[in-house]
């Protein structure tokens, strides 16, 4: 697969997620700037590719292509984890183990970040962050 192939079908698939209102995803260099709304939760998501590796000869060199797919997730401050964690668990199930033509999606895992003001910055964001990252290979 093409990283635009593979920026498709991951795209796609957040597009597919009803787990939160589209108009709260904040998807990669869209034409528009994304503004988080005023109140309750909202995410980004990213791709991260990794280093490509071949992986055999056939009729030609084979190659894989791995990465991270990570959704960002976002609640405002004393608002509390609970909804936080209840999105990242349907957007586990949404991704873990998905696939689409040659692109698959592995084990998700959950990663919290906390606040801003916990890693020093005391001005902060306003928002406390927990990311799902899904680890894919397409071929």
């Amino acid at each position: 697969m093409t990283f635009e192939e593979i920026r498709q079908a991951i795209v796609g698939r957040m597009v597919s997620f009803t787990g939160i209102d589209q108009s709260r995803i904040d998807y990669p260099n869209q034409p528009q700037r994304f503004t988080p709304p005023e109140t309750g939760l909202w995410c980004r998501l990213s791709i991260q590719h990794g280093t490509s590796f071949f992986t055999g000869v056939g009729d030609k060199p084979c190659t894989r292509r791995p990465g991270n797919i990570v959704v960002q997730c976002f609640a405002y401050l004393q608002s509390g984890t609970k909804g936080l964690n209840q999105l990242t668990d349907s957007l586990v199930d949404h991704f873990q183990y998905w696939s689409s033509g040659k692109l698959e999606c592995w084990e998700a895992s959950q990663i919290d970040i906390g606040s801003d003001a916990s890693a020093g910055d005391t001005a902060g964001s306003g928002f406390y962050q927990i990311n799902v990252s899904i680890r894919f290979v397409a071929d």
